[in-house]
């Protein structure tokens, strides 16, 4: 069957596979870390930042039970895994479209929490055109690469890591649809005769 050592890095099929879920499943746990602690200074509206980052986790969770199911050889958890795919990249890709649309709506009220100190935007004090002041930072301030990175900067990045994510979240899927394959036929010839030669995982 073709492609049965589709795989990142030269690795093998399920070596590939539970590394490309190991990798998705700690950037995504980061993520959504990040975005449960200071999502907050850049999505304004709650709970915004805590759906985002709770979505970043999920994905890690499955991510994790990826590599737990190419692990143990499960036709069962690769299956499962195999049929909720589509409906989490598609979670996903909205997810991704809200977060750059929001962040560029969001583009005044970041600029403003640079422009003081990094403190937490607020709506009373940004109506204030004599308050210049760094307020209140008891809630914590944006990171400071944000700021001086430049809006426009962040925002391309931003961009840019969630488009990456989509492309590794939709390869991570087509490894887990080609482990499924390959579990069947390893279960079709093992009841037919012998595998095909060149087939590894």
């Amino acid at each position: 069957m073709w492609c049965n050592n589709c795989k990142p890095v030269f690795l093998p099929l399920r070596g590939g596979a539970i590394f490309l879920s190991s990798f998705l499943a700690l950037y995504s746990m980061a993520g959504g870390i990040f975005l449960f602690l200071k999502g907050q200074f850049l999505y304004f509206t709650y709970p915004e930042p805590q759906l985002y980052g709770g979505v970043a986790v999920g994905v890690a969770v499955l991510a994790a039970l990826g590599c737990i199911a190419y692990s143990n050889r499960s036709y069962m958890w690769t299956r499962v895994l195999f049929y909720l795919g589509p409906f989490v990249l598609f979670l996903c890709a909205v997810r991704a479209g809200l977060m750059i649309f929001r962040l560029n709506y969001y583009q005044a009220n970041v600029i403003w929490e640079c422009n003081h100190g990094g403190q937490l935007y607020n709506s009373t004090l940004a109506g204030n055109s004599s308050y210049s002041g760094a307020g209140d930072s008891s809630n914590g301030t944006i990171p400071t690469g944000f700021c001086s990175s430049g809006f426009h900067s962040l925002y391309l990045a931003f961009a840019f890591a969630l488009a990456i994510d989509l492309i590794v979240q939709i390869y991570a899927w087509f490894l887990t649809w080609r482990y499924k394959a390959f579990l069947e036929q390893q279960a079709y010839s093992s009841m037919k005769g012998p595998m095909g030669p060149g087939i590894y995982a």
